[in-house]
Protein backbone atom coordinates (compact mmCIF):
# COMPACT_ATOMS: atom_id res chain seq x y z
CA UNK A 1 0.00 0.00 0.00
CA UNK A 2 0.97 2.76 -1.08
CA UNK A 3 1.76 5.88 1.25
CA UNK A 4 -0.44 8.98 0.28
CA UNK A 5 0.36 12.61 1.25
CA UNK A 6 -1.92 15.47 0.68
CA UNK A 7 -3.92 18.35 0.81
CA UNK A 8 -7.21 17.61 1.45
CA UNK A 9 -10.64 19.03 3.21
CA UNK A 10 -12.92 17.33 5.63
CA UNK A 11 -16.24 16.69 5.46
CA UNK A 12 -17.65 14.93 8.14
CA UNK A 13 -15.79 13.35 11.03
CA UNK A 14 -17.49 10.39 13.75
CA UNK A 15 -15.96 8.93 16.65
CA UNK A 16 -15.30 5.22 16.45
CA UNK A 17 -15.15 2.98 19.28
CA UNK A 18 -13.32 4.46 22.44
CA UNK A 19 -10.47 5.76 20.50
CA UNK A 20 -10.27 6.59 16.98
CA UNK A 21 -12.48 8.37 14.34
CA UNK A 22 -14.04 7.81 10.86
CA UNK A 23 -13.27 10.76 8.57
CA UNK A 24 -14.46 11.31 4.67
CA UNK A 25 -12.35 14.06 3.57
CA UNK A 26 -11.76 15.49 -0.06
CA UNK A 27 -8.57 15.09 -1.45
CA UNK A 28 -6.40 16.63 -3.92
CA UNK A 29 -4.86 13.78 -4.87
CA UNK A 30 -7.48 11.30 -4.69
CA UNK A 31 -10.92 13.05 -4.24
CA UNK A 32 -13.36 11.94 -2.06
CA UNK A 33 -12.19 8.96 0.52
CA UNK A 34 -12.95 8.04 3.83
CA UNK A 35 -10.53 7.09 6.56
CA UNK A 36 -10.20 5.54 9.88
CA UNK A 37 -7.82 7.46 12.13
CA UNK A 38 -6.86 4.77 14.96
CA UNK A 39 -6.07 5.78 18.68
CA UNK A 40 -6.49 9.43 17.60
CA UNK A 41 -8.85 10.60 20.64
CA UNK A 42 -5.79 9.16 22.93
CA UNK A 43 -4.41 11.99 24.64
CA UNK A 44 -1.13 10.66 23.45
CA UNK A 45 -2.08 11.57 20.16
CA UNK A 46 -1.05 15.04 18.96
CA UNK A 47 -2.37 15.47 15.69
CA UNK A 48 -5.75 14.16 16.61
CA UNK A 49 -7.22 17.10 16.89
CA UNK A 50 -6.90 18.41 13.52
CA UNK A 51 -9.57 15.99 12.29
CA UNK A 52 -12.42 18.22 12.47
CA UNK A 53 -14.80 19.24 9.94
CA UNK A 54 -14.02 22.11 7.56
CA UNK A 55 -10.29 21.60 8.60
CA UNK A 56 -8.38 22.17 5.47
CA UNK A 57 -5.23 19.80 6.17
CA UNK A 58 -2.39 17.82 4.63
CA UNK A 59 -3.00 14.60 5.42
CA UNK A 60 -1.27 11.22 5.12
CA UNK A 61 -2.81 7.89 4.93
CA UNK A 62 -2.04 4.71 3.15
CA UNK A 63 -4.10 4.41 0.22
CA UNK A 64 -5.65 0.92 -0.53
CA UNK A 65 -7.97 1.13 -4.16
CA UNK A 66 -9.51 -2.52 -3.07
CA UNK A 67 -10.69 -0.84 0.42
CA UNK A 68 -13.04 1.75 1.40
CA UNK A 69 -11.39 2.85 4.55
CA UNK A 70 -7.94 3.99 4.56
CA UNK A 71 -5.82 4.04 7.08
CA UNK A 72 -4.85 7.66 7.98
CA UNK A 73 -1.13 7.99 9.57
CA UNK A 74 -0.94 11.56 9.99
CA UNK A 75 -2.70 15.43 9.30
CA UNK A 76 -1.36 18.99 10.54
CA UNK A 77 -2.97 22.06 9.33
CA UNK A 78 -2.39 23.32 6.21
CA UNK A 79 -4.50 26.59 6.90
CA UNK A 80 -6.13 27.48 10.14
CA UNK A 81 -9.89 28.81 9.70
CA UNK A 82 -9.94 30.18 12.84
CA UNK A 83 -12.48 32.86 12.48
CA UNK A 84 -14.61 30.68 11.12
CA UNK A 85 -14.74 28.14 14.02
CA UNK A 86 -14.72 31.13 16.37
CA UNK A 87 -17.66 32.62 14.90
CA UNK A 88 -21.38 31.15 14.82
CA UNK A 89 -22.67 32.75 11.91
CA UNK A 90 -19.59 31.18 9.24
CA UNK A 91 -19.34 27.97 11.21
CA UNK A 92 -23.16 27.19 9.80
CA UNK A 93 -22.37 28.70 6.28
CA UNK A 94 -18.98 26.25 6.73
CA UNK A 95 -21.27 23.19 7.96
CA UNK A 96 -23.70 23.74 4.79
CA UNK A 97 -20.67 23.91 2.52
CA UNK A 98 -18.48 20.79 3.10
CA UNK A 99 -22.25 19.04 3.60
CA UNK A 100 -23.44 19.64 0.28
CA UNK A 101 -19.98 18.62 -1.24
CA UNK A 102 -20.22 15.74 0.58
CA UNK A 103 -24.25 14.53 -0.43
CA UNK A 104 -23.05 15.57 -4.36
CA UNK A 105 -20.02 14.03 -4.89
CA UNK A 106 -18.85 10.10 -5.48
CA UNK A 107 -15.57 8.25 -3.70
CA UNK A 108 -12.71 7.83 -5.55
CA UNK A 109 -13.23 10.23 -8.34
CA UNK A 110 -10.22 13.25 -8.37
CA UNK A 111 -11.79 16.45 -9.48
CA UNK A 112 -8.80 19.39 -8.88
CA UNK A 113 -11.50 21.91 -9.62
CA UNK A 114 -13.47 20.39 -7.35
CA UNK A 115 -10.96 20.92 -4.50
CA UNK A 116 -10.05 24.62 -5.32
CA UNK A 117 -13.77 25.60 -5.50
CA UNK A 118 -13.77 23.90 -1.56
CA UNK A 119 -11.11 25.30 -0.24
CA UNK A 120 -11.53 28.62 -2.05
CA UNK A 121 -15.13 28.86 -0.72
CA UNK A 122 -13.39 28.09 3.12
CA UNK A 123 -10.82 30.85 2.29
CA UNK A 124 -13.38 33.10 1.60
CA UNK A 125 -15.74 32.44 4.08
CA UNK A 126 -12.69 32.97 6.93
CA UNK A 127 -12.12 36.04 5.30
CA UNK A 128 -15.42 37.77 4.91
CA UNK A 129 -17.04 40.45 6.92
CA UNK A 130 -20.60 40.41 6.18
CA UNK A 131 -22.67 38.51 4.10
CA UNK A 132 -21.52 35.43 4.88
CA UNK A 133 -24.14 33.04 2.93
CA UNK A 134 -23.25 34.68 -0.86
CA UNK A 135 -19.92 32.59 -0.32
CA UNK A 136 -22.61 29.55 -0.06
CA UNK A 137 -24.82 30.51 -3.11
CA UNK A 138 -21.80 31.88 -5.65
CA UNK A 139 -20.78 27.66 -4.58
CA UNK A 140 -23.96 26.56 -5.41
CA UNK A 141 -23.76 27.95 -8.76
CA UNK A 142 -20.46 26.79 -9.38
CA UNK A 143 -20.97 23.18 -7.79
CA UNK A 144 -23.75 22.66 -10.57
CA UNK A 145 -21.31 23.34 -13.66
CA UNK A 146 -18.85 21.29 -12.52
CA UNK A 147 -21.30 18.63 -11.48
CA UNK A 148 -22.28 19.04 -15.30
CA UNK A 149 -25.41 20.88 -14.76
CA UNK A 150 -25.19 24.17 -14.67
CA UNK A 151 -27.80 26.51 -13.70
CA UNK A 152 -29.13 27.81 -17.16
CA UNK A 153 -30.45 31.49 -15.91
CA UNK A 154 -31.73 32.25 -19.65
CA UNK A 155 -34.24 29.89 -18.98
CA UNK A 156 -34.73 31.00 -15.19
CA UNK A 157 -35.67 34.16 -17.19
CA UNK A 158 -37.84 32.61 -19.74
CA UNK A 159 -40.09 30.88 -17.61
CA UNK A 160 -43.63 31.24 -17.69
CA UNK A 161 -44.78 34.44 -15.49
CA UNK A 162 -47.67 34.66 -13.18
CA UNK A 163 -49.27 37.76 -14.63
CA UNK A 164 -51.23 38.34 -11.73
CA UNK A 165 -48.65 38.85 -9.25
CA UNK A 166 -45.90 39.87 -11.36
CA UNK A 167 -43.43 36.29 -10.55
CA UNK A 168 -41.86 33.70 -11.98
CA UNK A 169 -41.51 30.12 -11.52
CA UNK A 170 -38.35 28.25 -11.39
CA UNK A 171 -37.95 24.71 -10.15
CA UNK A 172 -41.08 24.88 -7.85
CA UNK A 173 -39.39 28.42 -6.43
CA UNK A 174 -41.10 31.88 -7.28
CA UNK A 175 -38.92 34.70 -8.34
CA UNK A 176 -39.88 38.49 -7.70
CA UNK A 177 -37.81 40.42 -10.12
CA UNK A 178 -35.87 41.82 -6.88
CA UNK A 179 -34.89 38.08 -6.55
CA UNK A 180 -34.07 37.22 -10.37
CA UNK A 181 -32.08 40.45 -9.92
CA UNK A 182 -29.92 38.97 -6.74
CA UNK A 183 -29.74 35.32 -8.65
CA UNK A 184 -28.34 37.08 -11.81
CA UNK A 185 -25.84 39.21 -9.66
CA UNK A 186 -24.26 36.14 -7.90
CA UNK A 187 -24.29 33.81 -10.40
CA UNK A 188 -21.91 36.58 -12.60
CA UNK A 189 -20.17 37.42 -9.24
CA UNK A 190 -16.79 36.28 -7.40
CA UNK A 191 -16.20 35.39 -3.39
CA UNK A 192 -14.41 39.20 -3.22
CA UNK A 193 -17.30 41.21 -5.19
CA UNK A 194 -20.14 39.44 -3.52
CA UNK A 195 -19.17 40.68 -0.09
CA UNK A 196 -20.70 43.70 -0.83
CA UNK A 197 -24.12 42.18 -1.89
CA UNK A 198 -26.90 43.24 0.65
CA UNK A 199 -29.38 40.33 0.73
CA UNK A 200 -32.40 40.61 2.37
CA UNK A 201 -33.71 37.20 4.67
CA UNK A 202 -36.88 36.55 2.58
CA UNK A 203 -34.61 36.41 -0.82
CA UNK A 204 -31.94 34.32 1.13
CA UNK A 205 -34.76 31.79 2.06
CA UNK A 206 -36.04 32.27 -2.06
CA UNK A 207 -32.59 31.32 -3.21
CA UNK A 208 -31.81 28.51 -0.53
CA UNK A 209 -35.14 26.80 -1.76
CA UNK A 210 -34.02 27.26 -5.32
CA UNK A 211 -30.82 25.22 -4.63
CA UNK A 212 -31.99 22.63 -2.79
CA UNK A 213 -34.81 22.04 -5.15
CA UNK A 214 -32.20 22.55 -7.66
CA UNK A 215 -29.72 19.86 -6.68
CA UNK A 216 -32.53 17.51 -5.36
CA UNK A 217 -33.78 17.36 -9.26
CA UNK A 218 -30.19 16.18 -10.16
CA UNK A 219 -29.64 13.77 -6.84
CA UNK A 220 -32.46 11.00 -6.73
CA UNK A 221 -32.96 10.55 -2.88
CA UNK A 222 -30.21 13.89 -2.28
CA UNK A 223 -31.04 14.22 1.92
CA UNK A 224 -29.68 18.05 2.54
CA UNK A 225 -31.90 18.08 6.16
CA UNK A 226 -29.13 19.28 8.10
CA UNK A 227 -28.49 22.05 5.61
CA UNK A 228 -32.19 22.83 5.93
CA UNK A 229 -31.91 22.85 9.21
CA UNK A 230 -29.32 25.27 9.70
CA UNK A 231 -30.73 27.55 7.21
CA UNK A 232 -34.45 27.92 9.29
CA UNK A 233 -32.48 28.84 12.14
CA UNK A 234 -33.12 32.49 13.38
CA UNK A 235 -30.80 35.19 13.14
CA UNK A 236 -28.24 33.05 11.31
CA UNK A 237 -27.29 35.90 8.79
CA UNK A 238 -24.77 38.80 9.12
CA UNK A 239 -26.79 41.58 6.84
Amino acid sequence: MPIIKTEAVVLKCDNYRDTSKIVCFYSKSHGKLRGIAKGVRSSKTRWGGALQSMAYLNIMFYFNQNRTLHMISGADHARHFQNTYDDYDKLQVGFRIVELINKTTEEHYENTEMFNLLVNSLVALNNATKNYVNVLFNLEFKLAKLLGFEVDLKEVLSENIDNTKGNQYFYKTKFTPGDIKVLSTIYEGNFNSLEGLNISKSQQTVLNIFFENYFKSHFEGINLNNTKRVFNTKDIFIA
